[in-house]
């Protein structure tokens, strides 16, 4: 049985949709898929040309009788006799393909639409490069000692940090120290790893194992993960509409449900409309077990494709450094 080429839900959503019979989410999912491919939107138009066309028959007169029987004799006329029927109501069906597509366009999206459509392009394998910005700091009680923290506590120097990102598991995180070392932690999906200056690596089986150390293991989301934590957002925080009024950036808020939860208490999602692609995220009012800031974002630099081994600790220090092995 052969596959067709364009996606199976445009048979299901294109005549709810032109019927007027679909919901918020059947619109946003249709607007989605005909952004997708050429033969998404090709399939739609052969809907559209068809409810044109049945509807112009219907006002005329064609169905009253008898609604069998025209399509009985479309059926009998000769081909090139339909392709001169067709030919003939072309200009209207154009008008109403072109009038459907804008409709399509501009249609309402909810909220939790367009949070699936970030979820969806952030579950591509695409390479991305932010910049943390730290946009509240930590107050007084920043200079508090924690020994278990050691000399430079990974959540308080996040201010112009660079995190790039591929798929689950795989982050690195380069941050400037006081002392002008650069501190690097990263993930390669299958474990975590640790650097400081010119010293050893530290390694882990545990994919958390270090990036945990940015704020503290009470069950928040992970920044570092911006995959699982927007999968987590639907349940953890109540999602709401910031603002749409642009074409290049529309901006979606989250709002933590109860204070027992965990992570931020409130999330700013920028992202591209069409695309779903992540400009930026807000984190405000984060955890503070492990210090660091009150609130920081995280902007999108660039999707330039990385090295493949980008996120193995070796592509990142010089041959021979040791490697201390950690649980």
């Amino acid at each position: 049985m052969n596959t067709p080429d364009f996606h199976p839900s445009i048979d299901e959503l294109a005549p709810r949709v032109l019927h007027g019979q679909a919901d918020d989410v059947e619109c946003a999912e249709l607007s989605r898929l005909l952004s997708q491919a050429p033969e998404n939107r090709r399939r739609f138009l052969d809907h559209t040309a068809l409810h044109s066309l049945l509807a112009l028959e219907a006002r005329a007169g064609a169905f009253a009788e008898n609604p069998d029987e025209y399509f009985r004799r479309m059926e009998e006329l000769p081909a090139n006799k339909s392709k001169r029927i067709l030919k003939f109501w072309l200009p209207a069906v154009a008008a109403a393909a072109a009038a459907c597509l804008a409709i399509v366009a501009v249609l309402p999206m909810t909220a939790s639409a367009a949070l699936d459509r970030v979820i969806t392009a952030m579950g591509k394998t695409v390479d991305r490069t932010y910049q943390i910005t730290v946009l509240e700091g930590a107050g007084a009680e920043a200079g508090t000692s924690h020994a278990d923290r050691g000399r430079f506590p990974p959540a308080n120097h996040l201010d112009g940090a660079t995190l790039w990102l591929r798929g689950p598991g795989e982050f690195v995180l380069s941050q400037s120290l006081p002392n002008g070392q650069t501190r690097i932690i990263g993930g390669d999906g299958s474990g975590s790893w640790s650097m400081r200056g010119d010293g050893p690596v530290r390694v882990s089986t545990d994919p958390q194992r270090f990036g945990r150390a940015i704020f503290d293991n009470s069950g928040e989301i992970a920044f570092l993960n911006l995959r699982t934590q927007l999968e987590e957002i639907r349940s953890l925080y109540q999602i709401e509409w910031l603002d749409r009024s642009s074409r290049q950036t529309w901006k979606l808020r989250g709002l933590r449900r109860t204070q027992e939860q965990g992570g931020p208490r409130e999330i700013e999602l920028w992202f591209q409309p069409e695309s779903g692609l992540l400009e930026k995220m807000i984190l405000r009012h984060l955890p503070r077990e492990n210090g660091g800031p009150r609130s920081i974002a995280i902007t999108l630099r660039t999707t330039e494709p990385l090295p493949p081994d980008f996120f193995n600790h070796a592509r990142h220090h010089e041959p021979g450094r040791g490697i201390l092995a950690e649980p």
